[in-house]
């Protein structure tokens, strides 16, 4: 059943231009994971609303790598969305995502480094989430 689930989810991703190219197995299913996360975070695709499955999902796709389900998941958990508000595993997936060169993590750790009067490591984030955002930019170019 999950195999199933986790085709149709990658099938879903490839038809809206989502997949550039066949990932490793491990890959995908856990962005067959982060789909789903979504999915049931945004209740689209069929199912309904659910927080704590959305969590569940995406801690396995964060857990396989995933830098948008981190970022997503340390948003969750420090709203206490879908599972017990838990500031520091919200922060360790900040950290995670921005250490995966997610540039939107990198944003938000640079803010926090700005409101924790860490003026230089703020601009060092700043210039770190400018250089992903550029990569980001030459994938999306390249697709």
């Amino acid at each position: 059943m999950r195999w199933r689930q986790a085709t149709a989810l990658l099938l879903a991703a490839v038809l809206l231009g989502a997949a550039a190219a066949a990932p490793a197995p491990d890959a995908a299913a856990a962005h067959a994971d982060y789909l789903r996360g979504l999915a049931y975070r945004n209740g689209s695709h069929g199912l309904p609303v659910d927080a704590a499955r959305a969590v569940v999902a995406l801690t396995a796709a964060a857990q396989g790598g995933v830098p948008e389900a981190m970022f997503i998941l340390s948003h969750m958990l420090a709203e206490g969305e879908g599972a017990a508000r838990d500031a520091a595993a919200a922060r360790r997936w900040l950290e995670a995502a921005a250490q995966a060169d997610y540039p939107e993590a990198l944003q938000e750790m640079a803010m926090r480094a700005m409101s924790e009067r860490e003026p230089a490591r703020a601009a060092e984030l700043l210039r770190e989430a400018a250089h992903a955002m550029q990569h980001r930019a030459h994938e999306s170019q390249r697709q």
